[in-house]
C-alpha cells in the first residue's frame, strides 16, 4: 500500500516516470529503507531532474518503493544540466559520509522509542550503544545471599557501579544526593518495595525504617523523591502493606503520583494462621509481612504515574511497551523463604511489569534496594537500574548477589576500585 502523506500528495507521480541515476556510486540498504516506508511512509520527496527523469537524491527510496509494489512516489523536480546533476548526486552522498552523531542525543532518542522498526536500528545495536550488559545468569535469578554482619564493606554515601547500573548507599529521601548521582538523567520507570511499618525483626536484625511511627514521614519523602527523579508520566509500581493501604495511597497522591490501578500478585504458597478468609494474593497496592500465624498468599502493587505526562498514559500511550493482554493478576511462584529478605519479590514478577513500562535500555529507579531483585530484573531486560539502600549490610548483599549472578565485580565510584564481594567469607 502506498503511504504518501497528504502534505506530499500534490508531488506524487507515476513511479515509472522517473528512473535511477545510471552512475550512482552509493550502495544503499534497500531492505531497511523499505521497512521505513512500511512503518513511516514517505516523509520527504525524492529529487529528480526534469530534463532526464533521472533521480538525483533518493535512488534507494525509489527502489524500496518499487519492491513494495508502490505505483506512485512523491518527487521534487529540479531543472539542471548533466554536470550539475552529477554534482547533486555526489554531494547528496558525500554529506552523509561527513556527518557525525551526538551519541548522547542519539541515546535519548532511541531509548524513548517503543520499538526500533522503521529506524534502521535494532535492539542489539542500541544495547551496545548504551553500554548495556549482556544478560547472564550464573545463579538462579531469585537466589539472594545471606546477610554478613561481621564484614561490611559498604559505607554511607558510597556509590557502586554494578555493570551499567548504580547502587547508592544512603537515604531514599535524600533527593539532593540522588540527583547528584543520576546527573541529568531521569528514570523512565519506578519499581520499589518500601518497608511496611510492621517493626519486623529477623535473622539479620531489624529492617531499617520499618517502624509504624516513622512510616508516614519516610513515604512522604520517598514519593517526593520519586517525582523529582523520574520523567513526567513515568509508570510507578509500589508494593505495599494491606494494613497501610490508605497511608500508601494518600502519600502517593500527596506527592502528585496518579494512582491508576491496584495489581495483584497471587502466590503459590500459604502460611497458615488466624485469618477468617485465607489470603491468596498480595495486592501491588500490598506486600505485607504476616504476623505470627497469619495466612498470606497474596500481595499487592499500586500502579500509577508521575505527574506532568503528555498524552495518554499507560496502554495505548507512549509509556506503554506491552501488549493488550495484560491483566491485574500475576500468578507467579514465591521465592524460597529467606529470613534475611522476608519480603523479597520474585524477579519474574518485577520483570513482567517492567516489560510493560520500561523502554529498551531504559532506567528503572528503586528507592528501597533490599535484596536487589529490581536490579536483576533490569539486567535481564538489558536495561539499567538505580537502587538506593540505607542499610550497609543489605547494600553489600546486593553487590554480592550481582557479582554472583553476573560475574561482574562492583566498582566503587569514588576510587574506581574493583571489589570482589564474593571473596569475603560470610560471617554467618
Amino acid at each position: 500500500m502506498v503511504k504518501i502523506p497528504e502534505t506530499l500528495e500534490a508531488l506524487a507521480v507515476d513511479i515509472d516516470s522517473v528512473r535511477p541515476f545510471e552512475s550512482n556510486p552509493r550502495r544503499g540498504d534497500v531492505e531497511a529503507i523499505a521497512e521505513s516506508l512500511r512503518v513511516n511512509g514517505q516523509y520527504r520527496p525524492i529529487v529528480a531532474n526534469k530534463r532526464t527523469g533521472e533521480i538525483l537524491a533518493g535512488n534507494h527510496t525509489w527502489q524500496a518503493a518499487k519492491s513494495l509494489g508502490w505505483s506512485r512516489i512523491a518527487v521534487s523536480w529540479v531543472d539542471v544540466d548533466d554536470e550539475t546533476a552529477s554534482r547533486i548526486v555526489l554531494v547528496d552522498n558525500r554529506l552523509n559520509d561527513l556527518a557525525d552523531y551526538d551519541d548522547e542525543a542519539l541515546k535519548l532518542l532511541l531509548a524513548g522509542l517503543e520499538d526500533y522498526s522503521g529506524t534502521g536500528y535494532d535492539a542489539d545495536y542500541v544495547a551496545d550503544l548504551l553500554g548495556l550488559d549482556e544478560p547472564v545468569a550464573l545463579t538462579d535469578v531469585d537466589e539472594a545471599p545471606e546477610i554478613d554482619e561481621k564484614q561490611i564493606i559498604s559505607k554511607q554515601g558510597d556509590v557502586w557501579h554494578l555493570g551499567s547500573s548504580l547502587l547508592l548507599v544512603g537515604d531514599s529521601t535524600d533527593l539532593e544526593r540522588l540527583l547528584e548521582v543520576m546527573g541529568e538523567e531521569r528514570a523512565d520507570c519506578v519499581w520499589t518495595d518500601p518497608p511496611y511499618g510492621v517493626n519486623y525483626e529477623g535473622v539479620a536484625g531489624a529492617i531499617m525504617n520499618d517502624s509504624s511511627e516513622d512510616l508516614p514521614a519516610l513515604l512522604d519523602g520517598a514519593f517526593k523523591t520519586v517525582v523529582a527523579a523520574t520523567k513526567p508520566g513515568a509508570a510507578v509500581y509500589v508494593a505495599y502493606s494491606e494494613k497501610e493501604n490508605v497511608l500508601f495511597h494518600s502519600m502517593m497522591s500527596k506527592a502528585g503520583i496518579l494512582v491508576r490501578q491496584h495489581l495483584v500478585w497471587v502466590k503459590n504458597t500459604l502460611v497458615l494462621g488466624r485469618s477468617d478468609y485465607q489470603y491468596r494474593h498480595e495486592p501491588i497496592f500490598a506486600g505485607e509481612i504476616p504476623e505470627a500465624g497469619e495466612v498470606l498468599r497474596h500481595e499487592g502493587i499500586c500502579y500509577g504515574f508521575t505527574p506532568g505526562g503528555a498524552g495518554r498514559l499507560g496502554r495505548g500511550g507512549s509509556h506503554w511497551f506491552g501488549d493488550n493482554s495484560q491483566t491485574t493478576v500475576f500468578e507467579i511462584p514465591k521465592p524460597p523463604r529467606n529470613p534475611d529478605h522476608p519480603t523479597m519479590k520474585p524477579v519474574e514478577l518485577i520483570t513482567a511489569m517492567l516489560k510493560n513500562s520500561l523502554p529498551k535500555g531504559g532506567l528503572v529507579l528503586d528507592l528501597f534496594g533490599g535484596s536487589g531483585s529490581t536490579l536483576i530484573a533490569a539486567h535481564h531486560l538489558r536495561s539499567r537500574a538505580v537502587l538506593v539502600e540505607l542499610d550497609e549490610k543489605y547494600a553489600d548483599a546486593i553487590c554480592r548477589r550481582w557479582q554472583a549472578h553476573t560475574g561482574i565485580m562492583p566498582v566503587l565510584d569514588s576510587t574506581g576500585e574493583t571489589v570482589d564481594f564474593c571473596s569475603v567469607e560470610s560471617g554467618g
